[in-house]
């Protein structure tokens, strides 16, 4: 590779690890209002709270990339003419497709990033995500039960204890249930985990029911109060579209009753994760052949980065607005790798191309003129 192309190219890979990095972090601290409710209510710790945001961030960066790709391939090569860097380049005889390889070796390598993204990271970490959201809220008594406060779980249930000693024993718990009608004072507890979910198990209490107008106090040596999801419910959880890889979404199991009701949707989704990766390059090679296809001006480019942005934002809004329909109508499903690829196609075409020369008229000769000076 030559000098000035490790050149382009690396001042375009920087602009776009700042930018990616910047608006990761930006992205980070507004979805982290989901997870809030987990650290305050919960008891979170901070540092599951950072890995839950590094797993959220795969699902978002295969529609960020592409777009920030666009801005750092359109940002350096504007201010490299506006430098006269590009300038200087093209006197010295450097063709269109010389200097755009540069941005275009950005754009291939953020489109293989961007599969690896869609193949595999995405699928793996939504799955890892999910599965951390799900055992945080069927165990949360180990991490929700704090000593002396009342604590409400699901709207109809109260649950206090008095203290929690270190090994995990549980004085004094009073709980309250009032869907059931249902109240259990113990003197001691601990939180189990079995098989099926978690449990606290109770110990020298009583239960306090009230049916047919009168009040029933049952006392009880042991006894388990059921809290939190079951886990066999969660191992049967249908999985979402963006928790399966592409085989599972391009083949559903048709045995799936699920499956076959969702058909569209899941070979939908398939489908935009083998066309959305193309967008870094399509974008990209739009930004090149506008930017290095007209006139430098020392005026400035402007013109030609505003129609760029606003090709780019049109291109944008039809991927994702046929990526959401191709669930409804399968048919469009081409359509939307004809959005990906065929501008892809046209601007690499005006790339390459060789520009033509606009050949000189004759100077235009007076008639009236002509015929004094022959008379």
């Amino acid at each position: 590779m030559q000098k000035v192309t490790r050149y382009i190219a690396g001042q375009t890979a920087m602009v776009t690890i700042i930018a990616t990095l910047a608006i990761c972090l930006l992205i980070t601290l507004v979805q982290s209002v989901k997870f809030i409710e987990l650290i305050v209510n919960k008891g979170l710790p901070v540092s599951e709270f950072i890995r839950m945001s590094l797993l959220a961030a795969p699902r978002y960066l295969v529609f960020l990339v592409p777009v920030v790709v666009f801005g750092a391939t359109l940002f350096t090569y504007n201010r490299m003419i506006n430098d006269s860097e590009l300038v200087v380049l093209r006197a010295a005889g450097f063709s269109r497709a010389r200097l755009s390889l540069a941005g275009m070796i950005v754009a291939a390598v953020s489109t293989l990033f961007c599969y690896s993204l869609t193949l595999y990271l995405m699928p793996a970490t939504q799955i890892e995500l999910r599965s951390i959201i799900m055992q945080v809220r069927s165990e949360w008594g180990a991490a929700l039960l704090k000593e002396g406060q009342f604590t409400t779980v699901g709207g109809d249930t109260t649950i206090y204890v008095k203290e929690r000693k270190p090994n995990g024993e549980l004085v004094n718990v009073f709980y309250h249930n009032t869907k059931d009608k249902l109240t259990i004072i113990a003197e001691r507890g601990a939180i189990v985990d079995t098989e099926e979910g978690p449990r606290i198990v109770v110990v020298n209490g009583n239960k306090q029911s009230f049916k047919d107008g009168r009040l029933h106090v049952l006392r009880f040596d042991r006894s388990t109060l059921d809290l939190g999801m079951n886990k066999q419910v969660q191992k049967l959880r249908w999985a979402e579209p963006s928790e399966r890889y592409l085989p599972d979404l391009l083949f559903p199991d048709m045995n799936n009753a699920d499956d076959l009701d969702r058909k569209d949707t899941l070979i939908a989704e398939g489908h935009s994760r083998l066309a959305t990766p193309i967008l870094p390059m399509t974008l990209s090679a739009i930004a090149l052949s506008i930017i290095m296809g007209g006139q430098f001006s020392r005026r400035g480019q402007l013109k030609q980065v505003l129609t760029a942005i606003g090709i780019m934002i049109a291109l944008y809004v039809n991927h994702i607005w046929l990526s959401n329909m191709a669930a409804r109508l399968p048919v469009l499903i081409s359509a939307l790798y004809a959005n990906a690829l065929l501008p892809l196609a046209i601007a690499l075409y005006l790339i390459i191309r060789p520009r033509r020369l606009k050949k000189r008229g004759k100077p235009a000769v007076d008639t009236a003129s002509a015929a004094a000076v022959q008379g």
